[in-house]
């Protein structure tokens, strides 16, 4: 067997593995559509070399095969660049990459009949395929976006094929008609020696990226409580724990509130519990609108939640908090008779705090003091000095 009939097997064999790894992780690690096309990428490959090598043993020279072989190969690259679109959120633009191929298709005719040359026409796939690659890779790193995990082997991975796919298409073009025992070599070299390496790596990182999702999907999971879609306690403790070691390094005060809906039994008891689990929802949206981050509050347990203010000295997170209260007493859940309130218990980071959870307490005193004083009201901890 030949080295070039090996290497032909090996990339027929590593597409239709990848393409049935591509359809079990739409089925296992979710992100099917995704999955779903990446499988179709990798199994067209499969029909491309399957393609190629009935015109290489059966129809050598016969140009209208070779244009049906071409139009396969230009269309892998198409798929592989709807899904790092779709991934990155932005338009598939289906017609213009559809627009793209036809383009294509009418250079290798021009190349075939009006203006033969073999080198030329040859070119036409590999450049094609760069370009449309970069297209779709490019949009993974649009401005504003930040690499999810798995993406960057992907990217690198892409460009990678990209150039390869670039200079094979730049010694065929300078080929032309008279291809030099120089240029097969140096097109054999970058073909045969890059592509299958890389077509490995894109299968393995393609799964990479879908198992990536995966974990990211448990992670938020496992952080999120499921009724109202706030952070949860875990979350509550990771986050507290951050902010306070940036508010040590940095020397700035660091507060946080606890929010306790009041007679919170009371209203499941009368109204039931989906008009309570309203008011958590509620409240989750209010603070989810009114605190700086996404991360800066969650539901602690039952009907409490805490609130995180970074940088915020206790005064001024009193008065944010005061703001949060008047909100609170002008929510309606829908037509009940229901006056809505809620007592806060606010305390700053002291210089003898090492965990989250000595804070807590000393909020938690503060929010016990707001509900003997008759509720409805925000008491800050006053009994230990906090950094500023």
């Amino acid at each position: 067997m030949s080295a070039d009939v090996f290497i032909f097997a090996v990339l027929l064999v590593v597409n239709a593995l990848m393409a049935l790894a591509m359809l079990l992780a739409a089925r296992t690690l979710g992100q099917a559509r995704i999955a779903y096309i990446l499988a179709a990428t990798f199994g067209t490959n499969v029909l491309l070399y399957v393609a190629d090598a009935i015109y290489i043993f059966r129809f050598r020279g016969n140009i209208p095969i070779n244009l049906i072989v071409s139009m396969i190969a230009m269309t892998p690259p198409i798929l592989a660049a709807t899904a790092y679109r779709l991934r990155a959120g932005l338009p598939l633009y289906l017609g213009r990459l559809a627009a793209s191929h036809a383009l294509a298709t009418c250079i290798i005719l021009w190349f075939s009949y009006v203006d033969p040359s073999r080198g030329y026409r040859s070119a036409v796939v590999p450049l094609y395929a760069a370009t449309i690659l970069i297209f779709g890779t490019t949009a993974l790193l649009r401005p504003g976006r930040r690499l999810r995990l798995g993406e960057l082997p992907i990217v690198i991975t892409s460009y990678a094929l990209a150039a390869i796919e670039m200079c094979g298409g730049i010694v065929l073009a300078a080929m032309r008609n008279t291809p030099t025992p120089e240029l097969e070599r140096a097109y054999q070299l970058i073909v045969f020696l890059g592509l299958p390496g890389l077509t490995v790596a894109a299968g393995i990182f393609s799964l990479y990226l879908l198992a990536g999702d995966l974990a990211e999907r448990m992670r938020i999971a496992a952080d999120t409580d499921t009724l109202t879609g706030a952070p949860n306690r875990r979350a509550i403790e990771t986050v507290g724990a951050r902010l306070m070691a940036e508010a040590g390094a940095n020397g700035r005060p660091l507060t946080i509130a606890i929010c306790d809906v009041d007679h919170f039994k009371e209203i499941n008891d009368l109204y039931g519990h989906s008009h309570g689990d309203d008011v958590l929802c509620r409240l989750t949206g209010l603070f989810a609108e009114q605190l700086d981050g996404p991360d800066h509050y969650g539901r602690f347990g039952g009907e409490e939640f805490i609130l995180f203010f970074p940088g915020t000295d206790t005064e001024t997170a009193r008065c944010r908090v005061e703001t949060l209260r008047n909100r609170i007493m002008s929510e309606r859940i829908g037509d009940l008779p229901l006056r809505l309130t809620a007592s806060f218990g606010v305390a700053g980071m002291g210089h003898g705090d090492h965990i989250l959870a000595d804070i807590i307490k000393r909020a938690d005193r503060a929010l016990y003091a707001s509900k003997e004083a008759g509720r409805n009201r925000t008491t800050v901890d006053r009994q230990v000095q906090p950094v500023s």
